[in-house]
């Protein structure tokens, strides 16, 4: 692949930066002023003669109406409930609920209810100016009630790791449900129908999407400017402001079995150490070793291995908060992507050289996020060579950084792709059909 001539304005940079530009994608045109409409979901319950006596009535960010309804941090749930009564009804009460709910297992006591929230739209006694009520307190004919229902963005649960009684605050997490990961996280609406004593209640229910708004801090004011005018950004040496340089690792190996060499190397990530999926994380990594032959051969982008693995912690129950998420007995580890990598020439001279790489977040990603004994945490981790004639001595990840996904890009210009995005798969195998909208 032959790529074009970058932009390159006032920066200056080594001629194998200069010659990798920003990849952009080619986006379908909007109109000017255009805003994209919410979708309207139905839900009912139909009588033997398969008529609709209870409807719901939701509208939401889902892309079409056979997704999950799908609701945004700071979003109110808004709809209607009708019921057509052909025939009186004793009913007690209509009250729209809404839980949420982390679920570890498949006994009840696996499951914790962080969120629980009821709105009552018509309770026996209470006024309905519009429809009709029956003397002896049944309702019979249509009735209509319209709600708008609004999220706490945080909850307050018991802190598994804290002393007896002490509560920590959580942001709601983002729905989690994926075939490949017992624990998950997942979101009801039901409309309840209350009956009397000896009737059972009516309930018509969905699951919705939850998506938190999660916005990192803007990147240095170097690598705005970059983004802004289509340019290469600068690197560690340039803009040391704009990078985390983690401490140097030294990586022993043999080289066709003949002589050991010991190889350092130092990962840099760009900072702050929070990306918005569906962008990049950028990299830079650079190897210095007395060896010149084992520096060709191991330290290439082919060989190269720094990848960002997804991480899943709970313990099995609620009751068994005092295992803290270090301890948990359950965790799931995915790998996400691999970064790509270009050689970058600047001027260390032999005995070192410098990559320069960006890992692509799939837009599906789950964000970061903690609730109670549930955490879903990331990391960037530098893996062994993958590479014919050098046999590392340990074989295991030299490194590993933590890092936050977010939902929202950074305020200012938005962060750019330097290489082409490969094809994305669903992360993790997700239950939602189709996944949900990406709050980017």
């Amino acid at each position: 692949m032959s790529f074009p001539p970058v932009y390159g304005g006032p920066f200056s940079v080594s001629p194998s930066v200069a010659s990798l530009p920003a990849y952009t994608a080619h986006e379908r045109p909007r109109t000017a002023g255009a805003v994209r409409q919410l979708t309207e979901h139905l839900f009912e319950i139909k009588d033997k003669k398969k008529k609709a006596w209870a409807t719901l009535k939701l509208t939401s960010h889902a892309r079409s109406t056979t997704s999950l309804p799908t609701f945004l941090e700071g979003d109110k749930i808004t709809g209607s409930v009708t019921l057509n009564l052909t025939n009186s009804e004793k009913i007690l009460g209509v009250s729209i609920l809404i839980r949420g709910s982390m679920i570890a297992g498949p006994n009840p006591h696996d499951r914790l209810c962080f969120l629980d929230k009821t709105t009552p739209l018509w309770l026996k006694g209470m006024p309905n100016p519009e429809d009709s009520i029956l003397p002896d307190g049944r309702l019979s004919g249509d009735y209509h009630w319209q709600f708008s229902v609004a999220l706490p963005k945080e909850v307050a649960l018991p802190d598994p790791e804290g002393k007896h009684g002490a509560y920590k605050t959580y942001h709601l997490p983002q729905t989690f449900l994926e075939r490949s990961t017992r624990a998950s996280v997942c979101y009801e609406l039901f409309v309840h129908i209350e009956r009397s004593v000896f009737r059972v209640d009516n309930k018509l229910q969905t699951m919705f999407v939850y998506v938190p708004a999660i916005r990192p801090d803007p990147p240095s004011q170097s690598r705005q400017l970059a983004y802004r005018q289509n340019g290469p950004i600068l690197g560690p040496d340039a803009d040391p402001e704009g990078w985390l340089s983690l401490p140097m690792v030294s990586i022993t190996g043999t080289v066709f079995n003949t002589r050991r060499v010991n190889i350092k190397c130092q990962l840099s990530l760009a900072k702050p150490l929070s990306y918005t999926r569906g962008s990049v994380i950028p990299c830079s990594l650079t190897y210095a070793c007395d060896d010149p032959q084992a520096l060709e051969l191991v330290c290439t982008p082919a060989t190269t291995n720094v990848c960002l693995q997804r991480q899943v912690d709970f313990s099995p129950a609620p009751a068994a908060a005092e295992y803290a998420l270090r301890d948990s007995t359950s965790h799931s580890l995915l790998e996400i992507s691999r970064a790509v990598w270009w050689p970058v020439h600047d001027g260390r001279g032999l005995g070192s050289c410098r990559l320069d790489g960006e890992i692509h977040l799939p837009k599906s990603l789950k964000p970061s996020s903690t609730i109670s004994h549930f955490r879903i945490s990331y990391h960037v981790t530098l893996l062994p060579f993958e590479v014919t004639g050098f046999a590392m001595q340990a074989a295991k990840p030299a490194l590993k950084q933590e890092v936050q996904i977010a939902t929202m890009f950074p305020k200012g210009p938005k962060p750019r792709m330097y290489t082409p995005p490969c094809y994305e798969s669903d992360v993790g195998d997700s239950m939602l059909i189709p996944p949900a909208r990406a709050y980017i």
